[in-house]
């Protein structure tokens, strides 16, 4: 497949689409992913104009499959129809055994764009916000998680107009909920993903609010700035720890295993006493460090960064919750 050069011509069920670019993405995904301008037939109905094209070679177990677990999502009741998801177009099996899948064509992602104090990024904001918590309003009905809710996956268009898009990307690391354990990339790891509890609605839910926070405050959860690997978990627990002083991280006589026990004794540790976490604050003085942030943003991110899964509100109930009400009005939608 990484043969395949700009001009290729892949052959799908009502268009054909014509390779013209490489995509790199955020480069942690397994598969290669193309731009391609979509090639009109006379028989079919009128195409939009770009595809993203993604593959996955023979030769790559991983990233095979997780491009079948992708079409397979897409077959999930209600994923397909619903507006918050990119569009599948096509699946596209080759002679040589390669597959592809054509998407959507979305202008940009969360991840390429910097925060700004203007009215426009909140209207982004809040664009999102809502694609996402609808994405988890349709796999919550279908008894699914999405494990990879982050910045390169909330995709954009028109960021620059009063009509903004924002759609989900990436369904390759949907699975059944209650299945997946040590899921989630560390920035938007849950509490209790973090603490060896298996992905589940609420942890897709907290990886929204963790996306956005993420994204306003860089570098504020997670592992980037960890200095080994084997610390990344350790890391990620002390900075919740720092951000929520009231969230308990278990003792090593609480815990199974030696891996764990270590991990716990090193994030307690971590969060007292390295430099790097010393400089976070609790998230309301987080919050009122960020400049011109909106009384709104703030209350939708206190609203569900609740360390407790039991307590966390569900999609819906964010959505519908009084605190979103508000951001839809500030920003006049």
């Amino acid at each position: 497949m990484s043969s395949y050069a700009p001009g290729y011509v892949l052959t799908g069920s009502q268009w054909n689409y014509r390779i013209v670019d490489k995509v790199s993405g955020d480069n942690t995904h397994k598969s290669l992913t193309f731009k391609a301008e979509v090639i009109p037939r006379d028989d079919a109905p009128s195409p939009p104009q770009w595809a993203l094209i993604k593959g996955a070679a023979v030769s790559d177990a991983i990233a095979r499959e997780n491009l079948d677990r992708e079409c397979g999502n897409y077959r999930l009741p209600g994923v397909a129809e619903a507006a918050c998801f990119r569009k599948l177009y096509d699946v596209i099996d080759t002679a040589d055994s390669e597959k592809y899948i054509a998407l959507e064509w979305l202008d940009t992602t969360l991840a390429q764009l910097t925060y700004r104090p203007d009215m426009r990024t909140y209207t982004i904001i809040k664009t999102f916000l809502e694609a996402a918590l609808n994405s988890c309003v349709v796999l919550e009905a279908q008894n699914h998680v999405n494990t990879d809710i982050k910045p390169a996956n909330i995709l954009l268009s028109s960021t620059e107009t009063d009509t903004i898009t924002a759609k989900i990307g990436d369904l390759g690391l949907v699975f059944p909920a209650g299945r997946r354990f040590e899921a989630q990339p560390f920035a938007m790891r849950a509490p209790e993903v973090l603490l060896c509890e298996p992905c589940t609605a609420p942890s897709q839910v907290w990886a929204t609010a963790a996306t956005l926070l993420s994204w306003i405050k860089p570098g504020i959860l997670g592992a980037f700035d960890s200095p080994h690997f084997l610390l990344h978990k350790a890391w990620s627990m002390a900075k919740i720890k720092r951000l929520f002083p009231e969230w308990y991280i278990p003792t090593p006589d609480e815990v199974e295993g030696h891996s764990f026990k270590a991990t716990v004794k090193s994030a307690a540790r971590i969060s007292r006493e390295e430099p790097e976490m010393r400089a976070i604050a609790p998230l309301e003085e987080e919050l009122r460090g960020v400049e011109m942030l909106p009384r709104e943003i703030g209350e939708v991110l206190r609203l569900v960064l609740v360390v407790d899964p039991r307590r966390r509100p569900s999609a819906s109930e964010v959505l519908a919750s009084k605190e979103f009400r508000a951001l839809e009005t500030f920003v006049g939608v």
